[in-house]
């Protein structure tokens, strides 16, 4: 019950780790890293799929995050929704490394230990986990990074709505039509391995 009024107090800006941000409490940037790298990491390298790459991102966007709150007034930093916050700043940074990257990240890396809902799986799952992330690849970024934040970072829609800008309806139609291209790329033999 308690993580419920957590959650909820954390959506209408009441964290009390906003409140610290804001009082200058010197422990909380290392709270608020050691709160949210993790999820933040795995967001980053389901989108990126290189686990260098990905940890830089994750770098980045702290290095952005506390660089705006040293800008921000204190009421705004006590508002501060901060896992939504972070997450939409990390999702600027990997839309910026996609965007210029020069090179085609490898398809075939194997996942890192953090990234837990691959670690643990046989080898038959692996490469079924990884046929899942060439597809998603393939779609639309806006279908890619609902689908991403509803089912492998496990975020209700409204989150997804306030992290992505997107109105909360729009996150739904992008999540099911998302899946929908999903499981025609893992079925349909001619685009599974096709080109684009």
């Amino acid at each position: 019950m308690e993580t419920g009024s957590k959650a909820a107090k954390e959506r209408v800006g009441l964290d009390p780790l906003a409140a610290c941000l804001a009082n200058g409490d010197l422990r909380a940037p290392r709270e608020l890293v050691e709160r949210h790298h993790a999820e933040l990491y795995r967001y980053a390298l389901a989108m990126l799929r290189n686990a260098s790459v990905a940890e830089d991102a994750v770098q980045e966007a702290f290095e952005r995050a506390f660089v705006a709150l040293g800008r921000y007034p204190e009421e705004r930093i006590r508002a501060l929704a901060l896992r939504a916050w972070l997450y939409r700043i990390t999702l600027n940074v990997v839309r910026n490394l996609v965007r210029d990257q020069s090179h085609e990240l490898p398809v075939a890396e194997a996942p890192d230990k953090r990234f837990r809902t691959v670690s643990d799986l046989g080898d038959d799952d692996r490469e079924a986990w990884l046929d899942v992330l060439v597809a998603l690849e393939r779609l639309p970024d806006r279908q890619r990074v609902a689908v991403i934040l509803r089912y492998i970072q496990d975020l209700p829609y409204s989150e997804i709505a306030n992290i992505t800008g997107t109105p909360l309806n729009t996150v739904k139609t992008l999540t099911r039509r998302g899946v929908a291209r999903l499981r025609i790329l893992l079925t349909d033999p001619d685009l599974k391995g096709g080109s684009k």
